[in-house]
């Protein structure tokens, strides 16, 4: 593969309140579809992926690309399943990108510094989490963590943390929380659009074997058998 290779990627998203698609070709987004979501997203994405393909086709597509969450469950499953069901018509390989990197990838554009919290949406009282040093590096693995203990949390990363994702706002509005005030919050939703970016990036880890979901509990409605032993 030539060292100045820009791969063609088409990116899905669905696992938190979004839907997306976005096509990233020749080093530029070439086409995006994003709405803002609850539910739907089974009747939304593969319209949107039909969109952003266009009149080009599957046939320039290098690379197809997924967020594997954490997020809701049923929105993360709608869009793994649409991306095997293109993996295997078109035989093309597949990348799955956490949701945390995609929301760590999109605040960095706004804040490039300092350490970063992703905190992202469970839909309970508690919240997933991963954070960042400076240099970007994640810190530990990624948790669920309630409002308290993630405050505690954010203050042994120091001064200055950024707060992204989409449950930032409700994690600000936790009572009784303390040692946050310095944060810099970065509410956003998922973007498949930052996705197809990053898969462009990571080409080279790219597989035919389908990405799994990341899953840091037990969904409320029970999974396939075969994803039982990956749940934590």
């Amino acid at each position: 593969m030539p060292a100045d290779f820009q791969p063609t990627v088409l990116a899905l998203d669905a696992a938190g309140g979004a839907c997306s698609a976005a096509l990233w070709c020749e080093g530029t987004l070439a086409a995006r579809r994003w709405e803002e979501m609850t539910r739907g997203h089974a009747e939304a994405l593969m319209p949107m992926v039909e969109a952003v393909v266009g009149e080009t086709g599957y046939g320039s597509v290098d690379l197809l690309c997924v967020g594997t969450g954490p997020g809701g469950y049923t929105g993360l499953r709608i869009a793994l399943a649409a991306l095997r069901g293109l993996a295997l018509a078109t035989g093309l390989p597949v990348l799955g990108v956490a949701n945390f990197d995609m929301h760590h990838a999109l605040a960095r554009r706004i804040y490039p510094d300092g350490p970063m919290a992703v905190i992202l949406e469970t839909r309970r009282a508690d919240f997933y989490v991963q954070t960042y040093d400076a240099a970007g590096r994640p810190v530990g693995a990624p948790d669920v963590l309630a409002g308290t203990e993630l405050a505690s949390r954010l203050m042994s990363l120091g001064s200055g943390v950024v707060l992204a994702g989409d449950a930032v706002t409700r994690f600000q509005d936790t009572p009784d929380i303390a040692g946050v005030d310095d944060t810099l919050m970065v509410p956003q939703h998922a973007d498949a659009a930052v996705l197809a970016e990053l898969g462009a990036l990571r080409f080279s880890d790219a597989s035919h074997v389908p990405p799994r979901p990341l899953y840091l509990r037990p969904p409320d409605t029970s999974p396939p058998a075969s994803d039982r032993q990956r749940l934590r």
